[in-house]
C-alpha cells in the first residue's frame, strides 16, 4: 500500500479487490447472500487485500486506513433502510478538500467512482437518493431510513454487532 499517494492510486489499487465476503472460518463467498447473516465477519483490512474480496464494509475499512495515512479528513456512514422483510444498508467514505465534498465509492459497482459535492447534505441526499432507486423501494417510508456517521470499529466483528456499532454512532438528518 506504499505506492498509494492519493485517492486516485486508492481507487486504482481497489480494482483488484472484488464484491464478496469472509466468514467467520475465513471461507471466501462471491456473489451470494447464503449464510450471510449468520456467518459474516468484518474483514480485517490485510484480508481485503489478500484475498482481493471484501463488502462495503470491509472496503470501507481498508479505505480508511488508507484515507488516514493520506492526512486527508474523512467520515465514514451507514445507510440503513428498515423494511419489514428485508434490511438494505450500505457504508461509504466522504472527505472534503478544497471547500467540496467527495463521495469515495469502489464497492457499489453502479456509483463506482469519486463524485464531487458543494455540500454534505446535497452528497448524501443524493446517495439516499441512489440508495432508493437501486434497491427498488419506490415507496420508501422516509422514517425508516437512517444514516449514521460511525467511527472505527473492532474487527472481525459480526454482522450483529458491526449494525449495533454503527447504529451507536451520531445519526445524520438529511
Amino acid at each position: 500500500m506504499e505506492q498509494i499517494k492519493s485517492v486516485i492510486d486508492l481507487m486504482n489499487f481497489l480494482e483488484n479487490i472484488k464484491y464478496g465476503w469472509m466468514d467467520i472460518n475465513q471461507n471466501i463467498y462471491l456473489d451470494t447472500e447464503k449464510g450471510f447473516k449468520k456467518k459474516y465477519v468484518l474483514s480485517k483490512p490485510e484480508e481485503v487485500i489478500e484475498n482481493k474480496v471484501g463488502i462495503c464494509y470491509d472496503q470501507v475499512e481498508l479505505e480508511r486506513v488508507v484515507f488516514k495515512n493520506l492526512g486527508i479528513k474523512f467520515n465514514t456512514y451507514f445507510m440503513v433502510y428498515y423494511d419489514a422483510k428485508k434490511l438494505f444498508t450500505h457504508t461509504f467514505i466522504v472527505y472534503e478538500e478544497n471547500e467540496k465534498f467527495y463521495w469515495f465509492e469502489h464497492a457499489w459497482e453502479a456509483y463506482k467512482g469519486i463524485h464531487e459535492f458543494m455540500s454534505l447534505f446535497d452528497l448524501l441526499k443524493d446517495i439516499k437518493d441512489k440508495f432508493q432507486k437501486y434497491n427498488k423501494l419506490r415507496n420508501m417510508d422516509l422514517d425508516y431510513l437512517c444514516i449514521y456517521k460511525y467511527k472505527k470499529p473492532k474487527q472481525h466483528i459480526s454482522l450483529k454487532d458491526f449494525y449495533k456499532h454503527c447504529e451507536n454512532g451520531e445519526n445524520v438528518l438529511i
